[in-house]
């Protein structure tokens, strides 16, 4: 097995280079198109987002799952998940085109939201689910630099002004097939779907088991997706582009989560099958660590968003600021919840996941229609990073019935000397990237004197990195 100091390396390359290129087109494209017409993409990514979830259902976690295990221990076959995936997102594609072609908007809003859709055709085809099982993510980091820098140089190219922007989904869905067939051919000339399939019923159970994972998602997304399309139906597409704006730079914030969750699965799928108490030991050291990782970017990112926002939009989206300090709150809150989240998938307890993420979310979902109704875009973000917090609570009540882990010291250690050391900024008379760098080495001071993060865990981590 590769080294996990190579295996983060190869997603953080596909991270950075991948969702770093798609940074800067939405960054070029908010300048070139101006917030109304960048809000109608935010909502259109939306739309495409919960219609990709009714296209996959649980599919890439379950695949994901399967192929981290032993051959031998496998439920479902690759094949099986592969065509499942096709199977829906011919249904998915056909019924959600027919449901937006006949609702009453505007014509260029209809054809933007359209075009998007049309990108479920490569996406169900994409095998990222397998190469994550198989931890091959040099193929994965390929693709996704395929996808982000085509996309970029389409946009950069064709993009020159707001009457362009039916172009944008044409050129985004260019960018997913070629990712699609990059990874398709590798799959294809390493014979991944030699194993026949086995009959109707297997592809039934997989529906099942799928779904309850699938449903979990939905709700779990709920805090994604959401907010862009109340915000564009309630409020104005110009709102929109405003919270897009600030929401696109969490993203970006985000990639170090997207290594954990990686790292995570495929890992504690199979340590938890081969040693469960080895998992319970390694997740309670996992969640200090990702504790204080996520408070310290949500921190860092709190402080700066001003300069932020003005670097990389300009003065039209300065109503971004604010946004992007109250949703940096959610960074924290969802580095712990993707331990418990995806720690509850990896134990095979899809049945407590799905318990969780709908309560959660359900409560986020009303908490979060609340907001956009009877107030404004700072009112959203605010249910945003509540309904975060929210769906949170819900995963660690599920997630410490399969692995009791105490939360409340590294909470306090962590969450109280971040919100002194902001607030302090805030009347700090210091430019703010002074600011921040003052008040990282303090964070960082507080955290390694009250041992919340000991050497024990950092020579663990080191040794795991360099294993």
């Amino acid at each position: 097995m590769a080294k996990l100091k190579e295996k983060a390396f190869w997603i953080l390359t596909g991270d950075i280079a991948g969702r770093g290129l798609s940074f800067l087109s939405s960054i070029y494209l908010a300048r070139v198109l101006g917030s109304e017409f960048y809000g109608l993409i935010t909502v259109a990514i939306s739309v495409l987002g919960y219609a990709t979830w009714f296209s996959d259902l649980g599919l890439n976690s379950i695949g994901t799952r399967e192929t981290a295990k032993p051959p031998e221990k496998r439920i479902f076959r690759v094949l099986e998940v592969f065509r499942t995936k096709l199977f829906l997102g011919i249904i998915v594609l056909l019924l959600s085109v027919s449901i937006v072609y006949f609702l009453d908007m505007g014509s260029t809003e209809k054809q933007v939201i359209l075009g998007y859709l049309f990108s479920i055709i490569p996406y169900m085809a994409l095998l990222e689910w397998f190469y994550s099982g198989k931890q091959e993510f040099g193929k994965i980091a390929l693709s996704k630099v395929l996808n982000g820098g085509v996309y970029f140089l389409l946009v950069i190219t064709f993009v020159s002004s707001s009457g362009d922007v039916a172009l944008v989904p044409v050129l985004y869905a260019a960018g997913i097939s070629l990712a699609a067939l990059t990874l398709g051919a590798f799959a294809f000339r390493e014979k991944t779907f030699s194993l026949p399939s086995r009959g109707i019923q297997v592809y039934t159970d997989l529906v099942k088991t799928s779904s309850v994972i699938g449903l979990g998602k939905f709700f779990a997304q709920m805090v994604q997706l959401l907010p862009q399309l109340l915000i564009g139906t309630l409020l104005s597409l110009s709102d929109a582009g405003q919270y897009g704006a600030a929401f696109r730079i969490i993203i970006i914030a985000m990639m170090i989560d997207r290594v954990f969750v990686n790292l995570l699965l495929p890992n504690l799928a199979s340590t938890w099958t081969k040693n469960p108490a080895l998992a319970t030991r390694r997740i309670s050291i996992v969640y200090r660590l990702v504790m204080a990782t996520g408070v310290l970017i949500a921190l860092i990112f709190a402080i700066t968003a001003g300069p932020v926002i003005d670097i990389l939009y300009g003065a039209e989206y300065q109503q971004s600021v604010l946004i992007l300090q109250l949703l940096s709150i959610m960074i924290a809150a969802t580095f712990v919840n993707s331990l418990f989240s995806f720690g509850l998938i990896a134990t095979n307890k899809d049945k407590e996941y799905f318990l969780s993420t709908s309560f959660g979310g359900i409560i986020s979902a009303v908490l979060i229609c609340g907001f956009a109704l009877f107030g404004n875009v700072y009112s959203v973000a605010v249910s945003v990073f509540l309904s975060e917090l929210i769906i949170t609570a819900f995963t660690y009540y599920w997630f410490r019935k399969v692995i009791p882990l105490k939360i409340i010291k590294p909470i306090l250690l962590t969450v109280l000397p971040a919100l002194v050391l902001f607030f302090a900024s805030v009347v700090s008379p210091l430019h703010p990237l002074l600011n921040v760098f003052i008040a990282t080495f303090i964070y960082l001071i507080v955290i390694f004197k009250s041992d919340l993060v000991s050497k024990e865990q950092m020579s663990w981590a080191k040794e795991k990195m360099g294993a």
